[in-house]
């Protein structure tokens, strides 16, 4: 346990700052006013991810509720690196509150719309990255030994 501490405070800050830019995108997304600026917001992170001539890039694009799913999925990910394990219960709430939010500023944003389906997509997405922050911390304290 004593391990997992000191390895949570080594990598703290990134996590944070990894899931903030993350929620930046996630914002930056879902405030989007047309499609063009949709296209060019998406074409800027995924140059910026280097995967703009993938075809998961291509998927990605093709398919909302999979970016859904894989941003909220890294998202908690990062909020989870955040807390301790005892507070690790926030970092799922955060998430889930943040994706509620978000689909909600949605309904005021011209072009775009809520969708209790892309909530239930987001829950998923958490999680899925909640489950893999927990089993990277079992690897990690399994390895470490």
């Amino acid at each position: 346990m004593e391990i997992i501490e000191r390895e949570r405070s080594k990598f703290g800050s990134l996590f944070f700052y990894i899931g903030a830019f993350s929620m930046f995108v996630v914002v930056t997304v879902a405030s989007c006013t047309s499609d063009e600026t949709f296209a060019e917001i998406y074409k800027l992170v995924t140059e910026f991810l280097s995967i703009s001539k993938t075809s998961f890039s291509m998927t990605l694009r093709e398919n909302a509720a999979l970016g859904h799913f894989l941003s909220y999925a890294l998202l908690s990910f990062f909020l989870a690196g955040i807390f301790s394990r005892r507070h690790l219960f926030f970092a799922p709430m955060i998430a889930v509150v943040f994706g509620i939010l978000m689909e909600i500023v949605q309904i005021f944003i011209p072009s775009r719309g809520a969708s209790v389906m892309d909530i239930g997509v987001d829950i998923l997405g958490i999680l899925l990255g909640l489950g893999v922050y927990l089993v990277f911390v079992k690897f990690v304290e399994v390895r470490s030994r």
